[in-house]
């Protein structure tokens, strides 16, 4: 769910509906039908005659994306006044009643969104034109069959003089059982039909694809986006159906919003795939365009929008793995910034000022060497965070490359903390888990200007496995910097093969040639969905050499809870030639002789940017087209 706009008030909490999942043929015939439906856009029947318009935006009323939605207006307006119905039926926290206090302070806030959707409207608006903005107040489901309710299409709904719509940002659940399958909904189908541009944010973003995502299930997040049902689906089973978005929405799409500022990427993909629809996500403070269905003409606003592609490539996928997550191989993904980025729904292109870039012939695709390892070095693992795991799956793997129980001498080592005794006291847990894994004692070690250097030479130089973790991506070069004589012997020792070799969040980000070297994000809620969305932003990334231990890989740990796809395509941007790693906390990458294993209880995510093409948009967002994106569970070959 989206409550981003909802005034938090105390109420009965709203049942949560099942996931609801359709075969692709039924999903497809229903596409069908809406898209015939649609066609006939103008009062003679002529198909495509009038220009149907949506402006998904994923969150925020910022003037630049409400102009956009109100430029769109304008322009079809032809009376000289532009009229746009607001709508606040996402507001209520039950779709059947409300209290009369409740009603008071939502109708109030729904003023105010509608006096700033007014202001962007004249901000836009030609000298001759003037606008009106008006509320349509349907809070619960009942007054969506009142006349008044019907009072702005008034005296007909295919003939009324209305240039746009949107719908206030909440709850997309509670908004669609208000709405769906009422009068209102059908006089606003035969508005939007008639050309009114249809537009909302964040809630009222998602309800403006007929197949919607209705949140995560359960307490899911952004953290279980790629495991099975952590999504909730509201797929259209036709006319009467309940579950599900506007019944004139967008028929082919899932539409999903806060994408990147809520690190909605893999729910996005997850649900691309397994509905077998194609994936748009709208960035918060970013407008998508969308003409007809078919066209994503523009981006406009802060960072990006998204595209999950599962069909260019045919990609093949199951769920699997210690938390029955999606392993999936094949995924095209886009991503669109402002200034000339759009993308062509109807044939799956992307397009940079107005071009269509086809799609690359990517037959006898390899990894390559990039996940190969210097002749005679010891296996190596990259862990995205295993402190929460610290005995789990990959440490078990890690004890038996470095002999087992028996035969297993392990040296911990911390580096890069803003405080020695977190280090200590992080070196002192990773070392007692091990330990009940290990006959033979483990050493455990700080890096930093107090180390006792001989003794932690002495430890390295005799271990057949080095464990070495960092939490701070932009102190752990420095850290392991200060004490070059330690780190360059656990270099040594691995690649001579004496040693295993795990290096832990921080540190493996550290082992390609470069890596993103920004601290980690604010724990709080706020502070981590601004740094989520900035990282989609050139200059919100800090790029900066790493030890050059690998050469084809990038590497960026704690990739769902911290949200750091924005990382990812910047890393890919700065270096397509090499794959960009997002692995996961829980999750590591072993590699070896016989290639590169996905291992732990998470997942792997490999983006693959050598076929593409990037930029960056007039906002100062990455832009990129035709990456291909593959994910892994334990146990999987890390390979195309």
């Amino acid at each position: 769910m989206a409550r981003s706009d909802t005034p938090v008030l105390s109420a009965a909490p709203l049942p949560r509906h099942g996931v609801r999942r359709r075969r692709f043929a039924q999903v497809a015939a229903t596409c069908l039908l809406l898209t015939g439906l649609l066609g006939t856009g103008s009062a003679s029947g002529a198909p495509d005659a009038t220009i149907r318009t949506a402006v998904p935006i994923g969150a925020g009323y910022d003037s630049f994306t409400l102009q956009r939605f109100a430029s769109a207006a304008a322009a079809h307006d032809s009376s000289g006044d532009i009229r746009i119905v607001v709508f606040d039926f996402t507001y209520g926290v039950d779709p059947y009643t409300i209290t009369n206090g409740l009603r008071q302070k939502n109708a109030t806030l729904a003023d105010a969104r509608r006096a700033q959707i007014e202001a962007a409207c004249n901000a836009v608006k030609a000298a001759a034109q003037t606008c009106t903005a008006i509320l349509d107040d349907v809070q619960v489901r009942s007054e969506a069959f009142e006349p008044a309710a019907l009072e702005p299409f008034a005296p007909d709904p295919v003939a009324a003089d209305v240039d746009g719509l949107y719908v206030l940002g909440g709850d997309q659940d509670v908004g669609m059982l208000v709405v769906g399958n009422t009068p209102l909904e059908e006089a606003m189908g035969q508005a939007y039909a008639n050309g009114a541009v249809l537009s909302g944010n964040s809630a009222g973003a998602a309800v403006e694809s007929t197949n919607m995502i209705a949140g995560y299930t359960g307490n899911n997040g952004p953290e279980n986006g790629f495991e099975r049902d952590s999504v909730l689906l509201w797929l259209n089973d036709g006319p009467n159906d309940s579950e599900r978005g506007l019944s004139f929405g967008l028929p082919g799409v899932l539409l999903d919003q806060h994408v990147a500022q809520r690190g909605r990427i893999a729910r996005l993909v997850n649900a691309s795939f397994t509905t077998q629809l194609m994936g748009i996500g709208v960035d918060a403070s970013t407008a998508a365009a969308v003409e007809n269905e078919t066209a994503l003409t523009d981006v406009s606003g802060r960072t990006v929008a998204f595209i999950a592609d599962p069909f260019t490539y045919g990609a093949t996928g199951r769920f699997a793995g210690p938390r029955n997550s999606l392993a999936v191989h094949g995924v095209a993904t886009h991503v669109l910034a402002q200034g000339g980025d759009g993308y062509a729904i109807d044939s799956r292109q992307p397009k940079v000022g107005g071009v269509a870039e086809p799609a690359p012939t990517i037959s006898g695709r390899t990894f390559g060497s990039a996940f190969s390892l210097s002749a005679g070095a010891a296996p190596l693992l990259l862990g995205g965070d295993l402190t929460a795991d610290r005995a789990g799956i990959a440490a078990h793997r890690f004890v038996e490359l470095a002999g087992g129980r028996g035969d297993a001498h392990l040296v911990v080592l911390t580096s890069g903390y803003a405080r020695r005794n977190d280090a200590a006291a992080e070196a002192k847990a990773e070392a007692a888990a091990l330990q009940a894994l290990v006959d033979a004692p483990v050493a455990h070690f700080v890096l930093d200007a107090k180390t006792d250097g001989p003794a932690a030479l002495a430890a390295v130089s005799g271990a057949t496995g080095i464990w070495l973790t960092a939490p701070d991506q932009s102190r752990v070069m420095a850290g392991l910097a200060a004490r070059a004589a330690i780190t360059s012997a656990i270099h040594d020792r691995w690649a001579t093969g004496a040693s295993a070799l795990l290096l832990d969040n921080a540190a493996a980000a550290a082992v390609g040639p470069s890596m993103t070297a920004d601290p980690t994000p604010p724990s709080d809620e706020s502070g981590l969905e601004e740094a989520s969305s900035v990282d989609f932003l050139v200059d919100g990334v800090t790029l900066a050499p790493g030890l050059g231990w690998l050469s084809g890989v990038s590497v960026e740990p704690r990739l769902l809870p911290g949200r750091h796809w924005g990382r990812l395509y910047n890393l890919l941007r700065a270096a397509p030639g090499r794959l960009a790693v997002g692995v996961d906390v829980g999750a590591a990458v072993e590699l070896g002789a016989s290639g590169a294993v996905a291992r732990g209880s998470s997942t792997v995510v490999v983006l693959d940017g050598r076929y593409g093409s990037f930029g960056i948009g007039s906002n100062g967002a990455v832009s990129a087209r035709w990456v291909l994106l593959n994910s892994y569970v334990d146990g999987d070959a890390v390979g195309p």
